[in-house]
């Protein structure tokens, strides 16, 4: 979008996701005029204030993960769970990265540049310039130093948690009875009874359906709702009908060619000497200079860098940086980089990270990419180039009528030969496109909106302009009793059948003693014996229900010829362990035992950072709006 569209709605980053392997932004926009409310703060930790729009940024992600699981519904009684996650997610994160600041976790430049790079959303073709991914960055809203800034704080956590993972460790001795135990196989046999069997002894009387839905209305209650209508454009749709020719194209290349060259870009080693609490000036200069004069004794570079560099991204693999065009390192480092000539090795050079010593292994000269090589990416850049143009004027002119025609929008769709859309039965929490954008839906449910049915101002979603406001508005009710009968007639007769298969199933048991026979229990009850053969805790050929039952027995259990029973949604089953037999380590590789101790290692570690996060909670000073999460403040 273009940047006078930006700086007319300023729109907000709703959300910045940026992971360690595969870098993704997501990136969201909408008006930034907030209310009093939303800038209230709600959760103070320590001297960092949290808002309640930060709040509401955190809740909606994680509803989101909610709504991947139960979809558009999340029942009511997890919306408090989610709140209070939501809290201590925002407390836990603040501590950490107060941490991360005080301990002087760094992360170098030229690592977070070596992902960018790496990068494929970056490229243009197989070509990653640094003006395509500034282009990049401003189309979704952002700058590069904001991006780079987001991606270093969450490398900087990850090195904190690596710090404490790689810190877990696991005995040998520890290993083998971890085996012994976790890959532990089990052998038996179990009886299933399903509460079908018995739905057919079931009658429901209309007085008992009457009944509950009277006795438990809460149930049945609908969400608040609102109809709205709104005017749209999308700039896919206008980028699709824009008209230009081959020629208007191809002067558009001429125009920027100079766009169009990969930049010259050079292979670089280097060496850091940090300059920290740990390392003065002083100290970190001596270094330096002597790891320079043992390379100019013709010692190898990357063992030295090895040996020596700080630089946790590059150290590793001898200092080694990758590819790098100008412009990308900070300018003390960049200067001298552009100096060097092939093989050559700098002087010490002071940058805000520390010293380094900067190796120039292998040159590649620009190259002009044709016209034929990157027509599809000029045809999609020059549509979505006028595309953008022509959406800003009907952005200013729909933000200029929406405001004059106040709560109607018949007028502005006239106007701008546009329809009116409708959405019906939206909800606060929700999935509708409307709902990845809290802030609109927060304008739409306020109570100003709801009375006077008023235009909301412009908001961008998803690259679509839009203007709405809500059409209808209903309160939470009770369902009526005819859209919810059937429901509950079948929830009843579920009840009825499990108790009359739980009553069966504990006369089963009550006649069989310890000297019985399983197989007598099947044939006198008519079931099937399923057997169940070597089955260990991770297992997925038997009923999830048993497994955790499986495991409980004890070897007494096993010899007193036990049968226990167990009972999920559908079904009761009752089980006998025949067999125990401890995991065995010979059954593992090398290879297979050293990836089983780093997983566990790993799993440890987890534990300990979150010990570690609750012990800086419980040294914190944390406070939290008591308000917080009344309905004045929900979404």
């Amino acid at each position: 979008m273009l940047e006078a569209i930006r700086e007319k709605f300023t729109g907000w980053i709703a959300i910045l996701i940026i992971g360690l392997i595969s870098l993704t932004l997501i990136i969201s926009f909408g008006n930034m005029d907030q209310t009093p409310l939303e800038n209230d703060i709600v959760i103070t930790v320590n001297s960092k204030e949290i808002s309640l729009f930060d709040y509401r940024e955190e809740f909606s992600n994680q509803l989101q993960r909610y709504q991947e699981v139960f979809g558009d519904q999340v029942p009511k009684i997890l919306e408090q769970s989610i709140k209070e996650s939501t809290t201590e997610n925002l407390i836990l994160r603040n501590l950490l990265l107060d941490y991360i600041d005080q301990q002087g976790y760094r992360v170098s430049p030229e690592y977070v540049i070596q992902l960018i790079k790496e990068n494929p959303q970056f490229r243009l073709g197989d070509v990653f310039t640094k003006e395509n991914y500034a282009a990049i960055l401003a189309s979704q809203g952002t700058t590069t130093a904001e991006f780079e800034n987001n991606l270093r704080v969450q490398l900087e956590i990850n090195q904190l948690r690596r710090a404490v993972i790689d810190t877990s460790f696991m005995t040998a001795g520890e290993f083998r009875r971890f085996v012994e135990l976790q890959m532990q196989e089990r052998s038996g046999q179990y009886l299933e009874v399903s509460n079908q069997k018995f739905i057919t002894d079931v009658a429901i009387k209309p007085e008992d359906i009457e009944s509950y839905y009277q006795e438990n209305s809460d149930f049945f209650m609908t969400e608040e709702q609102i109809d709205i209508e709104y005017i749209s454009v999308d700039i896919d749709d206008i980028a699709d009908s824009v008209e230009f020719n081959d020629e208007d194209l191809r002067e558009y290349y001429e125009e920027n060619i100079e766009r169009f060259v990969s930049n010259e870009e050079r292979r670089s080693r280097h060496i850091l000497i940090q300059i920290d609490e740990e390392i003065s000036e002083e100290s970190a200069l001596n270094l330096v200079t002597t790891i320079k004069n043992r390379l100019s004794d013709g010692e190898d570079f990357a063992s030295l860098a090895k040996e020596f560099s700080k630089d946790p991204g590059s150290a590793e693999n001898g200092g080694d940086l990758g590819w790098a065009e100008r412009g990308l390192f900070v300018p003390e480092f960049d200067d001298v980089l552009f100096s060097l000539e092939k093989d050559q090795v700098s002087e010490p050079v002071k940058t805000q990270f520390g010293y380094h010593i900067i190796q120039l292994n292998e040159l590649k000269e620009g190259i002009q990419q044709t016209y034929d090589e990157i027509e599809n990416d000029l045809r999609f850049e020059y549509s979505r180039l006028l595309a953008e143009d022509q959406l800003f004027n009907i952005a200013s002119q729909m933000d200029d009528f929406s405001l004059q025609a106040f709560n109607e929008l018949d007028s502005v769709a006239l106007k701008l030969g546009l329809p009116i859309q409708t959405l019906n039965d939206v909800t606060r929490n929700g999935s509708t496109f409307l709902n990845q954008d809290p802030e609109l839906i927060q304008l739409l449910f306020n109570p100003v909106s709801i009375e006077q049915t008023e235009n909301t101002p412009v908001f961008e979603i998803d690259n679509t302009i839009l203007v709405a406001r809500v059409a209808e508005h209903r309160l939470p009710m009770v369902k009526d009793f005819s859209l919810v009968k059937d429901q509950i007639t079948s929830f009843l007769e579920q009840e009825e059948a499990r108790k009359l298969t739980e009553d069966y199933a504990n006369g089963m048991i009550q006649n069989f003693s310890k000297n019985s026979s399983f197989e007598n229990l099947a044939e006198d009850n008519n079931l099937e014996i399923i057997e169940f053969d070597s089955v260990i805790r991770s297992n997925t050929d038997i009923p999830s229900a048993l497994l955790e039952p499986i495991f409980k027995f004890t070897k007494q259990d096993m010899e007193n010829n036990t049968v226990i029973e167990v009972q999920d949604s559908e079904n009761i089953y009752l089980i006998k362990l025949t067999q125990i037999n401890p995991g065995k380590l010979e059954k593992f590789s090398d290879e297979e035992r050293t990836a089983g101790k780093q997983q566990i290692s790993e799993q440890i570690g987890s534990m300990e950072l979150d010990a570690f996060a609750e012990t800086l909670k419980e040294n914190a000073t944390v406070v939290v709006d008591p308000k917080l999460y009344d309905d004045l403040y929900d979404l």
